[in-house]
């Protein structure tokens, strides 16, 4: 019999009572007393080793990605061939109650030395790394989890669960029957084919303790995943729903998820996702820190950290009606009866981006919530840009999710922990609590495949005007971008030359745009050029205008495009130079105001909100209705229709004007 699975039950995110601001200071002493458990006992005075060259024949190989091969080493052996690192598997950990010696905002959790433990069992082989695999030209998303419980109430085929990583002892073990939900990584993968359901997900099993990642081999066990799923299976996004301090980041972990920047998706960069997790990850002597270190995984440079965000936009809290104590409270409102409102996320420079974290279903069997909700949309927002442009890297994927995020007018607002801190936003438009906005899927993708698109969502205003997440393909800043994508699609499929030329090029130049500040000045002019214009609406008045000046702006955005090009990019050039040379036509400026006239008009981009543009530039009056052509002089000619985008004018002369 099918079981329904209901998302959590959270109160509602409105407050029991107006705000009250919550001091908290940008600090963290994390507290650590766990010994290892056995499974990581038996691991005890082993190293982890990364080769210089030919490893020695007592090593057990851990991870491989392109110029990183990392082993374990037994006890005594870890200096019988060369390296250039060697880090204890079982490292001991700074926090120990009473010593004085607390982790930080940026101290490094692992200590040089080994943990005192002993090696009550024999230890095991790490898994070995999946085969590489041939298949079709879907996107690869690799879900990295502990639990793939259920996997039947996935909507589609996955590939996996595939074990990586330290064995444990109770690796062998059936999951339970008595499992009635599916596994965390389980809701992860269904968020993302929800999101993405044309990608192809692999699951990545590491071992896990109560549900958790162990918190001693979780470095390893994750380099081992992220070097499995870059590496071997080729994975174009990596998501790790996962997240805690007291793991920490020992040098070996970095230089995979370094590796994965620069060797995954064939040179262009693995980007990897993962949550930031909720204040009790950080272990705070006096529950005190929603601070996210600079040591944990997701502070890390190569990393989106992601967190979650309620339907506003605003960072992600619930107020439940009773007190609720520990480190998600901050013992903010104490005393109230009502709580001081529960805090999901932590904040730090290395947010990236927020995503929705309220409870939601995603499908009949599949519900999640908090950040690790809001890193699997991230990650599937990720897959479809990279769907839509697939010669973007790593780095150029960051810049286009930030540039395109949705910017919510109020970051916080709320009661509890890091109430009234850290709510302000940089000149470069980052906050510590959401990062640079709310990952918008739709607008990325329209800026990956074009830069005209990209500049008009870059300079649009700050805040954004939205009532809610739900509004977002309702916003002015989306509708343009939209109306020009759809526009020269439609251009292109008359098979204008002009047209046909700029979509070849686009997604180079979109590109550019995030990697050339010059590039990036020119084409924003013209961006905020035609802002300016459809906010005024005064089209017909600005099209029987002469538009040499513009002319000349759009010849230099292609010219600072061309520049910026490599040297052996003579197919993107040339195209680049055909347009130059086509603006240098007589008629060429009447050309370009009827186009833009015909795209951004508010009736036709009001059409464009049901389906694609009129593939003319109609007429439009306060009465509605007539779409012919009038001539100069206001009368109808023959009820002819207006020509299509980019026909050459009959005359060079002034245009006709459409009344409005």
């Amino acid at each position: 019999m099918a079981v329904t699975f209901a998302p959590p039950a959270w109160p509602s995110r409105e407050l029991p009572h107006p705000p009250e601001p919550h001091a908290v200071s940008y600090r963290r002493e994390l507290e650590w007393n766990e010994p290892p458990s056995s499974d990581e006992s038996r691991y005890a005075r082993w190293t982890v080793v990364r080769a210089a060259g030919q490893p020695d024949p007592s090593w057990w190989p851990l991870a491989r990605i392109g110029a990183v091969d990392l082993y374990l080493a037994p006890p005594g052996r870890e200096r019988q061939a060369p390296t250039l690192s060697v880090t204890p598997l079982i490292a001991g950990k700074r926090g120990r109650r009473g010593s004085g010696d607390y982790t930080g905002v940026d101290g490094a959790v692992q200590t040089e030395g080994f943990d005192d433990a002993e090696a009550p069992l024999e230890p095991a082989r790490p898994y070995p790394p999946p085969a590489p695999t041939i298949g079709s030209d879907a996107i690869r998303v690799a879900v990295v989890d502990v639990s793939f419980d259920k996997l039947e109430a996935l909507p589609s085929i996955v590939e996996g669960p595939m074990r990586v990583g330290l064995p444990g002892d109770r690796d062998e073990v059936e999951p339970a029957l008595s499992a009635t939900a599916p596994g965390h990584g389980t809701s992860m993968a269904g968020v993302v084919l929800a999101e993405c359901p044309d990608a192809r997900v692999g699951l990545f099993q590491i071992p896990g303790l109560a549900d958790a990642a162990r918190p001693y081999l979780a470095p390893a066990d994750l380099a081992a995943a992220v070097a499995a799923a870059a590496g071997a299976w080729s994975a174009d996004v990596v998501l790790i729903a996962m997240s805690d301090g007291a793991w920490g980041t020992p040098s070996y972990l970095r230089d995979v998820l370094r590796e994965a920047a620069r060797y995954g998706r064939r040179g262009r960069g693995t980007p990897i996702f993962c949550s930031v997790g909720d204040p009790s990850r950080n272990h705070a002597r006096d529950d005190d820190s929603a601070t996210l270190g600079a040591d944990d995984l997701a502070s890390q440079p190569w990393v989106h950290a992601v967190a979650a965000c309620d339907r506003q936009g605003r960072w992600y809290r619930v107020y439940p009606r009773y007190a609720c104590p520990g480190p998600a409270n901050g013992n903010a409102g104490a005393g109230t009866g009502s709580g001081g409102g529960a805090t999901y996320n932590r904040l730090g420079p290395a947010i990236a981006l927020a995503a929705l974290g309220e409870p939601r279903r995603w499908s009949e069997h599949i519900a999640s919530d908090d950040s690790s909700q809001a890193s699997a949309v991230a990650a599937a927002a990720a897959a479809r840009v990279l769907q839509a442009n697939r010669d973007l890297s790593a780095v150029e994927l960051r810049a286009l999710l930030a540039l395109t995020a949705d910017v919510t007018g109020a970051v916080d607002g709320g009661r509890g922990l890091a109430a009234g801190a850290f709510d302000a936003r940089d000149r470069l438009g980052h906050n510590f609590k959401i990062g640079h906005g709310v990952v918008n899927g739709q607008a990325a993708c329209l800026a990956a495949t074009d830069p005209i698109c990209l500049a008009l969502l870059a300079t649009r205003a700050v805040p954004d005007v939205l009532g809610s997440l739900d509004e977002r393909d309702q916003s002015p800043a989306f509708a343009l971008a939209r109306a020009w994508h759809l526009g020269i699609r439609r251009a292109a499929r008359c098979r204008h030359p002009l047209a046909r030329q700029y979509l070849r090029l686009a997604g180079r130049v979109s590109r550019l745009f995030l990697t050339s500040l010059p590039v990036q000045e020119a084409w924003c002019w013209l961006a905020r050029h035609v802002r300016a214009l459809t906010e005024t609406g005064a089209w017909d008045f600005w099209r029987a205008q002469h538009h040499g000046a513009l002319l000349e702006r759009i010849r230099h955005a292609c010219e600072t495009a061309r520049d910026a090009l490599g040297p052996d990019e003579d197919a993107a050039a040339s195209a680049l130079h055909f347009l130059e040379r086509a603006l240098t036509d007589p008629g060429a400026g009447v050309t370009v105001a009827s186009f833009l006239a015909t795209v951004f008009s508010p009736g036709d981009m009001a059409h464009g909100r049901k389906g694609e543009p009129r593939s003319t530039a109609f007429a439009h009056d306060a009465v509605g209705g007539r779409h012919r052509r009038r001539r100069a002089d206001g009368a109808h000619d023959g009820g002819r229709v207006e020509r299509g985008p980019f026909a050459r004018a009959g005359v060079s002369g002034s245009v006709h004007r459409s009344p409005r």
